[in-house]
């Protein structure tokens, strides 16, 4: 639909062309044909329901004519499932799609395992238990979710968007309209729209069928589904339509590093308000991951390599890459690293000179924090690196003179053994700040 004028204008085509729609299950053949489809007219033009139906068939009533009263057909039937799937607005997905869709959307997660890692929210979990619990209801009026989930006054607020946010990751759609019935079973009033999880409609089966899959590669799928159905459409209002907010133009994947790696931990704030000294607090913060995850963040967002790419160079599935990348976004946004990019490295040393939280080394009273100290930092665990600056090591170049004057220098220091020491000789020889030449038999260069 297009406003004009203030009126609501449908983008339809004339009942005669060929080409339109007459009936639900004409519909619902052409779904199941192409995969999926949005109900209203979108980003990619001739691309909807309502570019293939005529515009006087709508709002009629009519369930044999009127293409509103169809998505009630379709829903009801079973066969291909209706929910907001597209930017926040309803569509249809046919069984083949469905778990493409599912793949991407919920990146290879069921919604238990994305609460156990702190990816969704608490309103999405108040709303999934009404569905995912012991003995809970297989299906829901939107409205009696809306109760038992605690929105509405007085209560949780946003439950529309909370709603479409659980039907956009696939963990909800849409699976009949029915009216409510009074204390004598009578029906009465609107159709209503009765929710489910879509492995209940589907089974599980199905569903996660693609979760073998990378995330990114089911995105592909879809997006060049599009291009096949509508040559000649724009890479940049087909992500629009069907990729996540990350995904899309001027997302987080088309932004420069560190910038792309903020945007992928806090999508709240904007790509280009994030400060000097927060970049530096992430450096930190990234100091706190293990080795895997952190080379993984580093190749992903600084390389822009695939999970796929990465997988092979680290001997693992891309499914196992996307496990590491998941469980580092969830302990880079634990309050305690968060704090350092959220508040900036300065204000986080201040806060560790005035024992507020967890110590961190301090360097000299105006050092300045240069990209090489930054490196350092990589890859070592806070307690390690406070003992490495009680012993007076807090720069790339301390480190150098250092081994430079004892191969095991580490021997002293609480926490450091040749293990940590090897592990950050390939960090540094990773970053370029150490050159390896015991291949040739010659000593490490700085």
């Amino acid at each position: 639909m297009a406003e004009e004028n203030g009126i609501w204008q449908m983008r339809g085509i004339p009942a005669s062309d060929p080409r339109c729609l007459h009936s639900a299950e004409e519909l619902e053949a052409l779904v199941e044909e192409i995969g999926f489809l949005p109900l209203f007219a979108g980003e990619v033009p001739g691309f909807s329901a309502e570019e293939r139906t005529a515009p006087e068939s709508w709002w009629t009533g009519d369930p044999k004519t009127d293409p509103w009263e169809w998505r009630e057909i379709l829903a009801r039937r079973g066969n291909v499932a209706y929910g907001k799937f597209f930017d926040g607005r309803t569509g249809f997905l046919s069984k083949k799609w469905l778990p493409v869709f599912a793949n991407y959307r919920r990146d290879g997660y069921d919604f238990d395992a994305r609460w156990d890692d702190e990816l969704a929210t608490w309103r999405q979990k108040k709303i999934m238990d009404l569905f995912l619990e012991e003995n809970a209801d297989a299906e829901r009026f939107s409205f009696e979710v809306k109760e038992k989930a605690g929105f509405g006054k007085g209560g949780e607020k946003n439950f529309e968007g909370t709603l479409t946010s659980l039907e956009m990751e696939t963990y909800l759609v849409c699976s009949d309209f029915r009216q409510r019935k009074n204390k004598k079973g009578e029906a009465y009033g609107w159709h209503i729209a009765v929710l489910a999880t879509p492995e209940h409609l589907f089974g599980r089966e199905l569903v996660t069928s693609c979760y073998a899959e990378d995330p990114q590669d089911s995105l592909r799928k879809i997006v060049e589904r599009v291009r096949e159905l509508v040559p000649g459409a724009e890479e940049g209002s087909i992500l629009k339509l069907v990729a996540a907010p990350e995904d899309r133009p001027h997302g987080g994947r088309n932004l420069p590093f560190p910038q792309n790696l903020f945007h992928a931990i806090s999508k709240e704030t904007p790509p280009d308000a994030w400060t000097k000294d927060q970049i530096a607090g992430l450096y930190v913060a990234l100091g706190q991951l293990v080795p895997k995850q952190q080379r993984v963040l580093w190749e992903k967002y600084l390389d822009g390599k695939s999970n796929a790419q990465i997988g092979t160079e680290l001997s693992r599935t891309a499914g196992t890459v996307s496990t590491y990348h998941r469980k580092a976004m969830v302990r880079l946004r634990d309050p305690l690293i968060a704090a350092w990019y959220r508040d900036g490295y300065e204000r986080n040393v201040e806060a560790c000179a005035a024992a507020e939280h967890w110590t961190f080394p301090i360097p000299a009273s105006g050092e300045e924090i240069t990209e090489a100290d930054l490196a350092l930092r990589i890859g070592i665990k806070v307690r390690i690196y406070e003992a490495m600056a009680a012993a007076g090591i807090i720069t790339v170049g301390d480190l150098s003179g250092a081994a430079a004057r004892d191969p095991r220098w580490y021997r002293n220091i609480p926490g450091v053994g040749p293990k940590t020491w090897e592990d950050m000789r390939e960090k540094l020889i990773f970053f370029g700040l150490l050159q390896d030449r015991t291949r040739e038999g010659e000593e490490d260069s700085w």
